[in-house]
Protein backbone atom coordinates (compact mmCIF):
# COMPACT_ATOMS: atom_id res chain seq x y z
CA UNK A 1 0.00 0.00 0.00
CA UNK A 2 1.65 3.38 -1.13
CA UNK A 3 0.85 6.60 1.05
CA UNK A 4 2.32 10.29 0.94
CA UNK A 5 5.11 11.23 2.94
CA UNK A 6 5.58 15.56 3.58
CA UNK A 7 8.46 17.01 4.99
CA UNK A 8 8.20 20.84 5.35
CA UNK A 9 11.14 23.42 5.53
CA UNK A 10 10.25 27.50 5.72
CA UNK A 11 11.95 30.70 5.10
CA UNK A 12 10.36 33.58 6.41
CA UNK A 13 11.77 37.21 6.54
CA UNK A 14 11.38 39.40 9.93
CA UNK A 15 8.68 42.05 9.90
CA UNK A 16 7.87 44.86 9.96
CA UNK A 17 4.98 47.22 11.50
CA UNK A 18 3.89 47.83 7.37
CA UNK A 19 4.94 43.99 6.39
CA UNK A 20 4.61 40.72 7.93
CA UNK A 21 4.70 37.23 6.49
CA UNK A 22 4.53 33.92 7.49
CA UNK A 23 4.36 30.33 7.00
CA UNK A 24 1.81 27.40 8.11
CA UNK A 25 1.91 23.68 7.88
CA UNK A 26 -0.23 21.13 9.73
CA UNK A 27 -0.71 17.53 8.02
CA UNK A 28 -1.29 17.94 4.52
CA UNK A 29 -1.97 21.29 4.69
CA UNK A 30 0.55 23.96 3.90
CA UNK A 31 0.54 28.17 3.17
CA UNK A 32 3.06 30.98 2.70
CA UNK A 33 1.32 33.98 3.18
CA UNK A 34 2.19 38.05 3.45
CA UNK A 35 0.23 40.91 4.65
CA UNK A 36 1.33 44.75 4.05
CA UNK A 37 -0.97 48.04 4.87
CA UNK A 38 -0.67 50.95 3.45
CA UNK A 39 -0.01 53.25 6.28
CA UNK A 40 0.54 53.35 10.16
CA UNK A 41 -1.87 52.02 12.44
CA UNK A 42 -2.29 52.93 16.01
CA UNK A 43 -1.78 48.95 16.89
CA UNK A 44 1.46 47.99 16.37
CA UNK A 45 1.18 44.04 16.40
CA UNK A 46 -2.12 44.60 13.98
CA UNK A 47 -0.83 42.43 10.79
CA UNK A 48 0.71 40.03 13.27
CA UNK A 49 -2.54 39.18 14.72
CA UNK A 50 -4.56 39.07 11.55
CA UNK A 51 -2.17 36.91 10.32
CA UNK A 52 -2.45 34.21 12.95
CA UNK A 53 -6.27 34.64 12.90
CA UNK A 54 -6.31 34.26 8.88
CA UNK A 55 -4.02 30.66 9.85
CA UNK A 56 -6.27 29.93 12.40
CA UNK A 57 -9.43 29.94 10.22
CA UNK A 58 -7.96 28.14 7.46
CA UNK A 59 -6.73 25.49 9.75
CA UNK A 60 -10.48 24.75 11.15
CA UNK A 61 -12.34 25.29 7.72
CA UNK A 62 -10.37 22.60 6.12
CA UNK A 63 -10.02 20.07 8.89
CA UNK A 64 -13.33 20.32 9.95
CA UNK A 65 -14.40 19.57 6.26
CA UNK A 66 -15.36 15.88 5.61
CA UNK A 67 -14.53 15.46 1.75
CA UNK A 68 -11.47 16.81 0.89
CA UNK A 69 -11.49 17.72 -2.79
CA UNK A 70 -10.86 21.09 -5.22
CA UNK A 71 -14.53 22.25 -4.56
CA UNK A 72 -14.33 22.09 -0.78
CA UNK A 73 -10.89 23.32 -0.44
CA UNK A 74 -11.63 26.05 -2.82
CA UNK A 75 -14.97 27.29 -0.07
CA UNK A 76 -12.53 26.86 2.74
CA UNK A 77 -10.35 29.24 1.40
CA UNK A 78 -12.71 31.25 0.43
CA UNK A 79 -14.03 31.66 3.83
CA UNK A 80 -10.80 32.13 5.16
CA UNK A 81 -10.65 35.10 3.12
CA UNK A 82 -13.01 37.35 4.01
CA UNK A 83 -10.95 37.50 7.10
CA UNK A 84 -8.89 39.77 4.73
CA UNK A 85 -9.61 43.35 5.11
CA UNK A 86 -9.94 45.68 1.67
CA UNK A 87 -7.22 48.07 2.93
CA UNK A 88 -4.67 45.15 3.53
CA UNK A 89 -2.49 44.02 0.58
CA UNK A 90 -2.05 39.90 0.60
CA UNK A 91 -0.15 36.94 -1.17
CA UNK A 92 -2.10 33.84 0.30
CA UNK A 93 -0.84 30.94 -1.30
CA UNK A 94 -1.72 27.38 -0.06
CA UNK A 95 -1.35 23.75 -1.08
CA UNK A 96 -2.98 20.41 -0.14
CA UNK A 97 -1.73 16.78 -0.99
CA UNK A 98 -5.03 14.28 -1.02
CA UNK A 99 -3.56 11.09 -1.59
CA UNK A 100 -1.02 12.12 -4.82
CA UNK A 101 -3.27 15.02 -5.68
CA UNK A 102 -1.74 18.10 -5.00
CA UNK A 103 -4.52 21.29 -4.95
CA UNK A 104 -3.51 24.86 -5.20
CA UNK A 105 -5.36 28.14 -4.19
CA UNK A 106 -3.61 31.72 -4.34
CA UNK A 107 -5.46 34.60 -3.20
CA UNK A 108 -3.89 38.24 -4.41
CA UNK A 109 -0.63 37.70 -5.64
CA UNK A 110 1.98 34.61 -5.40
CA UNK A 111 3.27 31.82 -6.97
CA UNK A 112 3.65 28.16 -7.07
CA UNK A 113 6.62 26.00 -8.36
CA UNK A 114 7.69 22.84 -8.46
CA UNK A 115 11.30 20.88 -8.74
CA UNK A 116 10.91 17.45 -10.35
CA UNK A 117 14.26 16.04 -11.49
CA UNK A 118 16.64 18.18 -12.48
CA UNK A 119 13.63 20.75 -13.98
CA UNK A 120 11.96 24.09 -12.10
CA UNK A 121 8.48 25.02 -13.34
CA UNK A 122 5.75 27.49 -12.58
CA UNK A 123 2.39 25.51 -11.44
CA UNK A 124 0.38 28.30 -10.69
CA UNK A 125 0.80 32.34 -10.92
CA UNK A 126 -0.90 35.16 -9.79
CA UNK A 127 -0.36 38.81 -10.11
CA UNK A 128 -1.50 41.91 -8.29
CA UNK A 129 -3.06 43.39 -11.18
CA UNK A 130 -5.33 40.63 -11.87
CA UNK A 131 -7.40 41.79 -8.33
CA UNK A 132 -8.59 39.58 -5.71
CA UNK A 133 -9.65 37.07 -7.21
CA UNK A 134 -8.98 33.56 -6.14
CA UNK A 135 -6.58 31.14 -8.70
CA UNK A 136 -6.44 27.40 -8.71
CA UNK A 137 -5.06 24.56 -10.17
CA UNK A 138 -4.63 20.63 -8.89
CA UNK A 139 -2.75 18.03 -10.69
CA UNK A 140 -0.80 14.11 -9.88
CA UNK A 141 2.22 14.62 -7.79
CA UNK A 142 5.71 11.75 -8.59
CA UNK A 143 7.83 11.09 -6.11
CA UNK A 144 10.87 13.07 -4.69
CA UNK A 145 8.51 15.96 -6.11
CA UNK A 146 9.48 19.30 -4.39
CA UNK A 147 6.50 21.96 -4.04
CA UNK A 148 7.52 25.81 -3.49
CA UNK A 149 5.00 28.14 -2.20
CA UNK A 150 6.04 31.79 -2.69
CA UNK A 151 4.60 34.73 -1.36
CA UNK A 152 5.09 37.12 -4.66
CA UNK A 153 8.08 39.44 -2.82
CA UNK A 154 9.82 36.22 -2.43
CA UNK A 155 9.62 35.19 -6.38
CA UNK A 156 10.57 38.65 -6.95
CA UNK A 157 13.58 38.76 -4.62
CA UNK A 158 14.76 35.25 -5.59
CA UNK A 159 15.67 34.25 -9.45
CA UNK A 160 14.43 30.80 -10.78
CA UNK A 161 18.04 30.21 -11.24
CA UNK A 162 19.07 30.93 -7.68
CA UNK A 163 16.24 28.76 -6.24
CA UNK A 164 17.35 25.64 -8.42
CA UNK A 165 21.00 26.16 -7.63
CA UNK A 166 20.05 25.60 -3.77
CA UNK A 167 16.93 22.55 -4.37
CA UNK A 168 20.24 20.57 -5.42
CA UNK A 169 21.07 20.39 -1.87
CA UNK A 170 20.33 16.75 -0.32
CA UNK A 171 17.29 18.18 1.77
CA UNK A 172 15.22 20.55 1.39
CA UNK A 173 16.17 22.01 5.43
CA UNK A 174 19.60 22.68 3.69
CA UNK A 175 18.13 24.35 0.89
CA UNK A 176 15.85 26.68 3.11
CA UNK A 177 19.25 27.21 5.26
CA UNK A 178 20.97 28.47 2.35
CA UNK A 179 18.01 30.33 1.19
CA UNK A 180 17.47 32.18 4.25
CA UNK A 181 20.86 34.31 4.42
CA UNK A 182 19.59 35.90 1.00
CA UNK A 183 16.21 36.71 2.69
CA UNK A 184 17.38 38.59 5.47
CA UNK A 185 19.70 40.27 3.27
CA UNK A 186 16.87 41.67 1.18
CA UNK A 187 15.24 43.40 4.01
CA UNK A 188 11.73 42.88 2.46
CA UNK A 189 9.08 41.71 5.35
CA UNK A 190 6.86 40.38 2.81
CA UNK A 191 9.23 37.78 1.84
CA UNK A 192 8.27 34.03 2.13
CA UNK A 193 8.08 30.70 1.53
CA UNK A 194 7.26 27.20 2.34
CA UNK A 195 9.63 24.07 0.66
CA UNK A 196 7.34 20.82 0.73
CA UNK A 197 9.23 17.65 -0.45
CA UNK A 198 6.71 14.53 -1.22
CA UNK A 199 7.79 11.34 -0.98
CA UNK A 200 5.56 7.92 -1.60
CA UNK A 201 5.91 5.35 0.81
CA UNK A 202 5.29 1.95 0.65
CA UNK A 203 4.56 -0.48 3.41
CA UNK A 204 6.39 -3.70 3.65
CA UNK A 205 5.56 -6.78 6.04
CA UNK A 206 8.52 -7.93 7.16
CA UNK A 207 9.10 -11.39 7.75
CA UNK A 208 10.72 -12.71 10.73
CA UNK A 209 14.17 -14.18 10.49
CA UNK A 210 14.08 -18.10 11.37
CA UNK A 211 16.89 -19.93 13.45
CA UNK A 212 16.77 -23.42 12.36
CA UNK A 213 17.42 -25.53 15.62
CA UNK A 214 20.57 -28.27 16.10
CA UNK A 215 19.31 -32.13 15.67
CA UNK A 216 20.67 -34.19 18.35
CA UNK A 217 22.94 -35.57 15.71
CA UNK A 218 24.62 -32.99 14.65
CA UNK A 219 25.53 -31.83 18.04
CA UNK A 220 26.65 -35.59 19.13
CA UNK A 221 29.21 -35.10 15.64
CA UNK A 222 29.99 -31.64 17.49
CA UNK A 223 31.07 -33.21 20.40
CA UNK A 224 33.21 -35.83 19.19
CA UNK A 225 35.11 -33.74 17.19
CA UNK A 226 35.68 -31.72 20.29
CA UNK A 227 36.81 -35.30 22.12
CA UNK A 228 39.57 -35.80 19.02
CA UNK A 229 41.07 -32.56 19.16
CA UNK A 230 41.41 -32.61 23.15
CA UNK A 231 42.91 -36.15 22.70
CA UNK A 232 45.51 -34.83 20.32
CA UNK A 233 46.20 -31.77 22.22
CA UNK A 234 47.14 -34.60 25.31
CA UNK A 235 50.55 -35.61 25.71
CA UNK A 236 51.74 -38.90 25.15
CA UNK A 237 53.74 -39.78 28.40
CA UNK A 238 53.04 -38.15 31.76
CA UNK A 239 55.35 -35.04 32.43
CA UNK A 240 57.81 -34.88 34.66
CA UNK A 241 56.54 -31.55 35.60
CA UNK A 242 52.72 -31.99 35.99
CA UNK A 243 51.79 -28.33 36.47
CA UNK A 244 54.23 -27.08 34.02
CA UNK A 245 51.95 -26.98 30.98
CA UNK A 246 53.42 -28.37 27.62
CA UNK A 247 53.83 -25.53 24.75
CA UNK A 248 51.36 -25.32 22.15
CA UNK A 249 53.14 -25.86 18.93
CA UNK A 250 49.83 -25.24 17.25
CA UNK A 251 49.90 -21.53 17.35
CA UNK A 252 52.06 -20.25 15.08
CA UNK A 253 49.95 -21.59 12.76
CA UNK A 254 47.25 -19.32 13.92
CA UNK A 255 49.66 -16.44 14.18
CA UNK A 256 49.91 -16.87 10.50
CA UNK A 257 46.16 -16.96 9.79
CA UNK A 258 45.46 -13.29 11.60
CA UNK A 259 48.18 -12.02 9.44
CA UNK A 260 46.39 -13.10 6.36
CA UNK A 261 43.25 -11.67 8.14
CA UNK A 262 44.75 -8.48 9.06
CA UNK A 263 46.72 -7.89 5.62
CA UNK A 264 43.19 -8.88 4.15
CA UNK A 265 41.34 -5.81 6.04
CA UNK A 266 44.18 -3.62 5.11
CA UNK A 267 43.44 -3.95 1.65
CA UNK A 268 39.89 -4.01 1.96
CA UNK A 269 40.41 -0.52 3.85
CA UNK A 270 42.55 0.55 0.79
CA UNK A 271 39.98 -0.61 -1.59
CA UNK A 272 37.20 0.95 0.12
CA UNK A 273 39.06 4.62 0.41
CA UNK A 274 39.70 4.32 -3.19
CA UNK A 275 36.45 3.98 -3.96
CA UNK A 276 35.46 6.49 -1.80
CA UNK A 277 37.96 9.05 -3.66
CA UNK A 278 36.72 7.67 -7.12
CA UNK A 279 32.99 8.78 -5.42
CA UNK A 280 34.12 11.63 -4.54
CA UNK A 281 35.95 13.16 -7.68
CA UNK A 282 32.94 12.50 -9.39
CA UNK A 283 30.30 14.01 -7.63
CA UNK A 284 32.66 16.76 -7.52
CA UNK A 285 32.81 16.64 -11.56
CA UNK A 286 29.20 16.05 -11.29
CA UNK A 287 28.40 18.73 -8.89
CA UNK A 288 29.99 21.45 -11.48
CA UNK A 289 28.24 20.00 -14.34
CA UNK A 290 25.00 20.16 -12.59
CA UNK A 291 26.33 23.88 -11.57
CA UNK A 292 26.95 24.65 -15.34
CA UNK A 293 23.85 23.61 -16.74
CA UNK A 294 21.53 25.52 -13.90
CA UNK A 295 23.47 28.63 -15.35
CA UNK A 296 22.50 27.87 -18.67
CA UNK A 297 19.28 25.65 -19.53
CA UNK A 298 16.68 27.61 -16.71
CA UNK A 299 18.19 31.28 -18.78
CA UNK A 300 17.50 29.48 -22.23
CA UNK A 301 14.37 28.13 -21.32
CA UNK A 302 13.03 31.69 -19.84
CA UNK A 303 14.29 33.21 -22.85
CA UNK A 304 12.19 30.27 -25.38
CA UNK A 305 8.58 30.24 -23.13
CA UNK A 306 8.96 34.03 -23.74
CA UNK A 307 9.24 33.76 -27.13
CA UNK A 308 6.56 31.36 -27.39
CA UNK A 309 4.04 33.48 -25.29
CA UNK A 310 5.01 36.17 -28.05
CA UNK A 311 4.74 34.64 -31.29
CA UNK A 312 0.75 35.19 -31.70
CA UNK A 313 1.60 38.89 -30.54
CA UNK A 314 4.54 40.18 -32.03
CA UNK A 315 6.43 37.38 -34.07
CA UNK A 316 9.42 40.28 -34.68
CA UNK A 317 9.81 40.44 -30.48
CA UNK A 318 8.75 36.32 -30.36
CA UNK A 319 12.13 35.71 -32.73
CA UNK A 320 14.22 37.67 -30.54
CA UNK A 321 13.69 35.67 -27.58
CA UNK A 322 14.21 33.09 -29.71
CA UNK A 323 17.81 34.00 -30.94
CA UNK A 324 18.83 35.06 -27.21
CA UNK A 325 17.98 31.00 -26.28
CA UNK A 326 19.35 29.99 -29.34
CA UNK A 327 22.86 32.17 -28.32
CA UNK A 328 23.07 30.98 -24.78
CA UNK A 329 22.16 27.26 -25.82
CA UNK A 330 25.45 27.93 -28.55
CA UNK A 331 27.51 29.20 -25.85
CA UNK A 332 27.50 26.32 -23.93
CA UNK A 333 27.41 23.07 -26.54
CA UNK A 334 31.15 22.20 -25.68
CA UNK A 335 30.40 22.35 -21.49
CA UNK A 336 28.88 18.87 -21.38
CA UNK A 337 30.07 15.21 -22.31
CA UNK A 338 28.58 13.79 -25.28
CA UNK A 339 25.80 11.70 -24.12
CA UNK A 340 25.22 13.25 -20.65
CA UNK A 341 21.64 14.00 -19.51
CA UNK A 342 22.92 17.45 -19.55
CA UNK A 343 23.83 17.47 -23.02
CA UNK A 344 20.43 15.13 -24.01
CA UNK A 345 18.58 18.22 -22.49
CA UNK A 346 20.41 21.17 -24.10
CA UNK A 347 20.29 19.70 -27.68
CA UNK A 348 16.12 18.71 -27.22
CA UNK A 349 15.92 22.46 -26.28
CA UNK A 350 17.69 23.71 -28.99
CA UNK A 351 15.79 21.59 -31.10
CA UNK A 352 12.81 23.48 -30.31
CA UNK A 353 13.98 26.57 -30.56
CA UNK A 354 15.73 25.77 -34.17
CA UNK A 355 12.00 24.81 -35.19
CA UNK A 356 10.78 28.07 -33.59
CA UNK A 357 13.15 30.45 -35.37
CA UNK A 358 12.25 28.50 -38.76
CA UNK A 359 8.37 28.86 -38.22
CA UNK A 360 8.97 33.03 -37.28
CA UNK A 361 11.28 33.54 -40.44
CA UNK A 362 8.70 32.10 -43.02
CA UNK A 363 8.60 34.81 -45.94
CA UNK A 364 4.98 35.60 -46.84
CA UNK A 365 4.28 34.77 -50.28
CA UNK A 366 2.87 38.33 -52.18
CA UNK A 367 0.77 37.88 -54.98
CA UNK A 368 2.27 40.57 -57.53
CA UNK A 369 -0.50 42.73 -59.72
CA UNK A 370 0.38 44.81 -61.96
CA UNK A 371 -0.27 48.79 -62.06
CA UNK A 372 -0.29 51.77 -64.19
CA UNK A 373 3.37 53.52 -64.44
CA UNK A 374 1.51 56.43 -62.65
CA UNK A 375 1.26 55.11 -59.63
CA UNK A 376 4.88 55.06 -58.52
CA UNK A 377 6.42 58.43 -60.16
CA UNK A 378 9.97 57.18 -59.22
CA UNK A 379 9.54 53.86 -60.89
CA UNK A 380 7.99 55.26 -63.76
CA UNK A 381 11.21 57.79 -63.61
CA UNK A 382 13.18 54.82 -63.65
CA UNK A 383 11.45 53.85 -66.83
CA UNK A 384 12.19 56.62 -68.83
CA UNK A 385 15.95 57.37 -67.72
CA UNK A 386 19.19 56.34 -68.02
CA UNK A 387 20.98 56.61 -65.23
CA UNK A 388 24.15 55.43 -62.89
CA UNK A 389 21.64 55.34 -59.16
CA UNK A 390 18.37 56.69 -58.50
CA UNK A 391 16.88 58.24 -55.08
CA UNK A 392 13.78 60.57 -54.09
CA UNK A 393 11.88 62.44 -51.66
CA UNK A 394 8.66 64.07 -51.62
CA UNK A 395 8.54 65.80 -54.61
CA UNK A 396 11.29 64.95 -56.96
CA UNK A 397 12.95 62.20 -58.50
CA UNK A 398 17.23 62.27 -58.34
CA UNK A 399 19.54 60.32 -60.55
CA UNK A 400 23.30 60.73 -60.85
CA UNK A 401 24.62 59.77 -64.59
CA UNK A 402 28.34 60.20 -65.55
CA UNK A 403 27.80 63.73 -66.85
CA UNK A 404 26.05 65.24 -63.66
CA UNK A 405 23.31 65.15 -60.90
CA UNK A 406 19.75 65.93 -62.52
CA UNK A 407 16.36 65.85 -60.98
CA UNK A 408 12.29 65.58 -62.31
CA UNK A 409 9.72 66.77 -60.44
CA UNK A 410 7.21 64.10 -59.84
CA UNK A 411 4.91 63.51 -62.59
CA UNK A 412 7.40 66.06 -65.16
CA UNK A 413 9.48 64.90 -68.03
CA UNK A 414 11.13 68.02 -67.55
CA UNK A 415 14.80 67.18 -66.98
CA UNK A 416 16.56 69.83 -64.91
CA UNK A 417 20.52 69.49 -63.98
CA UNK A 418 21.86 70.42 -60.51
CA UNK A 419 25.48 69.93 -60.72
CA UNK A 420 27.92 69.00 -63.32
CA UNK A 421 30.48 66.59 -63.34
CA UNK A 422 33.81 67.89 -62.82
CA UNK A 423 35.56 64.40 -62.79
CA UNK A 424 34.09 64.39 -58.97
CA UNK A 425 33.00 61.11 -59.71
CA UNK A 426 34.05 58.06 -61.63
CA UNK A 427 32.27 54.88 -60.11
CA UNK A 428 29.35 55.14 -58.45
CA UNK A 429 27.81 52.74 -55.55
CA UNK A 430 25.00 54.64 -54.86
CA UNK A 431 22.69 57.90 -54.29
CA UNK A 432 20.48 59.34 -51.91
CA UNK A 433 18.90 62.82 -50.55
CA UNK A 434 18.57 64.02 -47.06
CA UNK A 435 16.81 67.73 -46.74
CA UNK A 436 17.20 68.58 -50.29
CA UNK A 437 21.23 67.76 -49.94
CA UNK A 438 22.60 64.94 -52.25
CA UNK A 439 24.96 62.29 -51.17
CA UNK A 440 26.94 59.94 -54.18
CA UNK A 441 28.86 57.22 -53.15
CA UNK A 442 31.99 57.05 -54.56
CA UNK A 443 33.56 53.93 -55.26
CA UNK A 444 37.00 54.84 -56.53
CA UNK A 445 37.84 57.25 -53.56
CA UNK A 446 36.21 55.42 -51.06
CA UNK A 447 34.62 58.51 -50.25
CA UNK A 448 31.12 59.58 -49.83
CA UNK A 449 30.35 63.11 -51.84
CA UNK A 450 28.05 64.99 -49.96
CA UNK A 451 26.29 68.57 -52.12
CA UNK A 452 24.91 70.77 -49.75
CA UNK A 453 21.79 73.10 -51.79
CA UNK A 454 22.54 76.73 -51.06
CA UNK A 455 19.55 77.38 -52.49
CA UNK A 456 21.02 78.92 -55.55
CA UNK A 457 23.40 75.99 -56.04
CA UNK A 458 25.04 72.85 -54.93
CA UNK A 459 28.49 73.05 -53.03
CA UNK A 460 30.56 69.82 -53.19
CA UNK A 461 32.35 68.58 -49.48
CA UNK A 462 33.52 65.23 -48.52
CA UNK A 463 31.56 63.39 -46.16
CA UNK A 464 34.19 61.58 -44.39
CA UNK A 465 37.77 63.55 -42.70
CA UNK A 466 40.84 62.18 -44.47
CA UNK A 467 41.66 60.29 -41.23
CA UNK A 468 38.64 57.58 -41.65
CA UNK A 469 39.37 55.08 -44.14
CA UNK A 470 36.49 53.49 -45.35
CA UNK A 471 36.38 50.43 -48.86
CA UNK A 472 33.42 51.26 -50.90
CA UNK A 473 34.39 48.87 -53.77
CA UNK A 474 31.69 46.26 -52.91
CA UNK A 475 28.87 49.39 -52.42
CA UNK A 476 25.72 48.86 -54.52
CA UNK A 477 23.05 51.32 -53.22
CA UNK A 478 22.70 53.99 -50.47
CA UNK A 479 20.03 55.72 -48.01
CA UNK A 480 19.34 58.52 -45.49
CA UNK A 481 17.46 58.71 -42.40
CA UNK A 482 19.50 61.45 -40.66
CA UNK A 483 22.28 58.06 -40.90
CA UNK A 484 24.11 57.13 -43.89
CA UNK A 485 23.32 53.29 -44.68
CA UNK A 486 25.33 51.78 -47.37
CA UNK A 487 24.69 48.55 -48.86
CA UNK A 488 27.38 45.83 -50.17
CA UNK A 489 26.96 43.07 -53.26
CA UNK A 490 27.99 40.44 -50.41
CA UNK A 491 24.44 41.00 -48.10
CA UNK A 492 26.07 43.17 -45.58
CA UNK A 493 25.27 47.03 -44.67
CA UNK A 494 27.28 49.65 -42.84
CA UNK A 495 26.01 52.64 -40.68
CA UNK A 496 27.82 56.04 -40.60
CA UNK A 497 26.51 59.45 -38.86
CA UNK A 498 28.05 62.77 -39.20
CA UNK A 499 31.61 60.59 -40.53
CA UNK A 500 32.04 58.18 -37.96
CA UNK A 501 31.06 54.51 -38.58
CA UNK A 502 28.37 53.25 -36.10
CA UNK A 503 28.40 49.72 -35.19
CA UNK A 504 25.65 47.62 -37.13
CA UNK A 505 24.44 44.06 -38.45
CA UNK A 506 21.71 42.53 -39.84
CA UNK A 507 20.48 40.24 -37.20
CA UNK A 508 18.17 36.92 -37.85
CA UNK A 509 17.71 36.18 -41.16
CA UNK A 510 16.91 32.74 -41.75
CA UNK A 511 19.04 32.89 -45.14
CA UNK A 512 21.94 35.50 -46.05
CA UNK A 513 20.91 37.88 -48.27
CA UNK A 514 22.10 37.37 -52.05
CA UNK A 515 22.93 39.31 -54.71
CA UNK A 516 20.87 42.74 -52.80
CA UNK A 517 20.78 45.86 -54.99
CA UNK A 518 18.65 48.24 -53.34
CA UNK A 519 18.59 49.43 -49.82
CA UNK A 520 15.57 52.18 -48.74
CA UNK A 521 14.82 53.94 -45.61
CA UNK A 522 14.16 57.71 -44.45
CA UNK A 523 13.45 59.45 -41.57
CA UNK A 524 9.69 58.97 -40.97
CA UNK A 525 10.27 54.94 -41.08
CA UNK A 526 10.23 52.78 -38.83
CA UNK A 527 12.59 50.15 -40.83
CA UNK A 528 14.86 49.44 -43.41
CA UNK A 529 13.64 47.56 -46.53
CA UNK A 530 16.04 45.93 -48.70
CA UNK A 531 15.30 44.59 -52.48
CA UNK A 532 17.28 40.96 -52.09
CA UNK A 533 17.20 39.69 -55.45
CA UNK A 534 18.66 36.65 -55.39
CA UNK A 535 16.45 34.88 -53.00
CA UNK A 536 13.56 36.58 -54.73
CA UNK A 537 12.42 38.66 -51.99
CA UNK A 538 12.18 42.02 -49.66
CA UNK A 539 13.62 41.77 -46.45
CA UNK A 540 12.27 44.43 -43.38
CA UNK A 541 15.17 44.82 -40.42
CA UNK A 542 14.32 47.55 -37.75
CA UNK A 543 16.70 50.28 -37.31
CA UNK A 544 18.81 48.74 -34.78
CA UNK A 545 19.22 46.01 -38.00
CA UNK A 546 17.17 43.05 -36.64
CA UNK A 547 14.53 40.99 -38.64
CA UNK A 548 11.30 42.18 -38.98
CA UNK A 549 9.66 40.42 -41.86
CA UNK A 550 10.50 39.64 -45.64
CA UNK A 551 8.15 39.28 -48.46
CA UNK A 552 8.72 36.75 -51.43
CA UNK A 553 7.39 37.10 -55.41
CA UNK A 554 8.51 35.64 -58.40
CA UNK A 555 8.91 39.13 -60.32
CA UNK A 556 11.29 40.29 -57.11
CA UNK A 557 14.33 37.69 -59.03
CA UNK A 558 14.37 40.14 -62.00
CA UNK A 559 13.47 43.62 -60.08
CA UNK A 560 15.36 46.58 -60.94
CA UNK A 561 13.76 49.11 -58.35
CA UNK A 562 11.55 49.48 -55.97
CA UNK A 563 9.22 52.08 -54.13
CA UNK A 564 8.73 51.92 -50.93
CA UNK A 565 4.98 53.35 -49.06
CA UNK A 566 5.11 52.25 -45.35
CA UNK A 567 2.54 54.06 -44.31
CA UNK A 568 0.20 52.72 -47.31
CA UNK A 569 2.00 49.02 -46.42
CA UNK A 570 2.22 48.27 -50.20
CA UNK A 571 5.70 48.39 -52.21
CA UNK A 572 5.79 49.01 -56.04
CA UNK A 573 8.85 47.11 -57.70
CA UNK A 574 9.82 47.59 -61.13
CA UNK A 575 10.69 44.64 -63.16
CA UNK A 576 10.95 43.50 -66.61
CA UNK A 577 9.70 46.89 -67.95
CA UNK A 578 6.53 46.67 -65.77
CA UNK A 579 5.46 48.21 -62.28
CA UNK A 580 3.63 45.96 -59.87
CA UNK A 581 2.50 46.45 -56.45
CA UNK A 582 2.38 44.00 -53.01
CA UNK A 583 0.76 44.95 -49.83
CA UNK A 584 2.86 44.56 -46.33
Amino acid sequence: MTSANLTFAKVVANPTSMGWSQVYSAGKLFSAISLEKGQETEEKDYLNILGKEILNTLEQEFFTLETKDQESIRKAVLSTSQKIPEEVKVSFVTGAVVGNVLYLFIMGSGKVDIKRGQTLGTLLEAKEEEGKDLKEASGFLQDQDIIILETKAFSDEISESTLLEFLEKPSIDEAAENLAPLVHEKENSLVSSILVSYKEAEEVDEEEAVVAPVSDEAAEEKMEDKKEVEKEEAPSSPSVFPNLKRPNFRRPLRLRGTRNLIVLLIIAVIVVFAISIIFAVKKQENDKLIAAFNSVYPAAEKKYNEGESLVDLNQALARDSFLEAKKILDDSKDKFPKDSSQQKQIEGLSTKVDSALKDTAKASEKEAKEVSKSESPYLSAILDTKALSFAKDEKNVYYVTSNGLFSLANGSKSEKSLVENNDDWTSVGGLATYNTNLYVVEKSDNQILKFVNTGSAYEKTGYFPTSVKVDFSKAVSATIDNNIYVLFSDGTVSKYFKGVRVDFSIKGLDKSLSNPTRVYSNADFDNIYILDKGNSRIVVIDKTGSFKAQYRSKVISNAVDFDVLEADKKIYILSGGKIYEIEI
